[in-house]
């Protein structure tokens, strides 16, 4: 008998800063851009204050996969998915064998509301590692709960987005401007519409304007071809969705648009299809989802994205995904 052998899935379960081979470096501050921000909620040097130990503690957190380290800075989609690396890789890799190589993040630039005004913030920044530093900006985006500043949202920017993304819009003082989730006025739309519309998209549901709506972006065409490529050997039942446990964000940017940042949930069940080939469905690197599976496999994902609304001003435009985040957070088969 032979096997069919497919990932399924655009990609393997993504690792968290410093764990395991395939994770990617992420950067600590050394200099700030802007203005000291005395008229915003959050200043350069508090900035500073924040994110240089929320690198200490993340490096903590990571050495020892601990999700009760991990809790004490993350928060939101970020924790869910960063909890489910942690216990994926435990279940890949035994502590003794274990090893972590910390991180930083460097050239830092600040973005926070007028004083008095929203109480979350978002920075710019490059992961590093020793001499590594990633060419992509990584999102960083802190909001401010009851027991202190969380790490919410950290999609990392996509490789031919590099000269795409936008440029936030900022006052005299430095400060950035909310744009709120339902003000879709001089917008292409509201920044609350866009997980709504775009997980219609990214399952392939969406309709003949949605299509042109969006501009392709990796978790789309990845996920189209992913389904192209399955279809031989499995039945893919998708649903995504908001997933409005999680709050989003926007800021307005320079062109009179806004970047937006939202969490979708992907669930996905792949029925393997039988024939006199012996076909199976995998998910490359994950302790969640371990050895081949002949019958069905499920799933469950976390996307984090930032997106680009451009202004409505009766010029041809397109919404571009330029950044994001993912992992799987369940997954069972048989």
């Amino acid at each position: 008998m032979t096997a069919g052998c497919l990932l399924a899935g655009c990609s393997a379960l993504p690792s968290l800063p410093g764990l395991g081979k395939a994770a990617e470096p992420k950067a600590a501050p050394t200099s700030a851009t802007t203005s000291p921000g005395a008229g915003r909620s959050v200043s350069d040097e508090e900035g500073r204050t924040i994110i240089a130990e929320y690198i200490k503690r993340n490096n903590a957190a990571n050495r020892a996969r601990s999700e009760k380290l991990l809790a004490g800075f993350e928060g939101g989609s970020s924790f869910a998915i960063d909890k489910a690396a942690y216990t994926s890789s435990r279940l890949l890799t035994k502590q003794a064998d274990y090893t972590y190589k910390p991180f930083a993040y460097t050239k830092p630039t600040y973005y926070a509301p007028p004083a008095g005004g929203a109480s979350w913030f978002l920075t710019t920044a490059h992961w590093q590692r020793g001499k590594e530093t990633a060419k992509e900006v990584t999102y960083l985006l802190f909001a401010r709960e009851a027991a202190g500043w969380r790490q919410v949202y950290s999609p990392d920017s996509y490789e031919d987005t590099a000269d795409k993304l936008p440029s936030l819009k900022t006052d005299g003082a430095g400060a950035a401007a909310e744009v709120a989730q339902a003000d879709g006025k001089g917008l292409l739309m509201a920044p609350g519409d866009l997980a709504r519309r775009y997980a219609a998209h990214l399952s392939g549901k969406g309709t003949a304007a949605d299509k042109t709506l969006f501009a392709a972006d990796d978790i789309s065409t990845g996920a189209a071809s992913n389904r192209a490529k399955m279809a031989r050997y499995a039945k893919l039942t998708e649903v995504v969705r908001p997933a409005t446990g999680y709050p989003s964000y926007a800021l307005r940017t320079a062109d009179g648009g806004a970047l937006t940042f939202t969490t979708l949930q992907r669930d996905r069940r792949y029925d393997v299809r039988q024939g006199p080939e012996r076909n199976y469905v995998f998910q490359k690197d994950s302790g969640l989802l371990r050895g081949h599976y002949y019958n069905s496999m499920k799933m469950t994902e976390l996307i984090q994205v930032a997106a680009h609304i451009p202004p409505k001003d009766g010029k041809l435009a397109q919404v571009q995904v330029v950044a994001g985040y993912s992992g799987l957070t369940a997954g069972s088969g048989r």
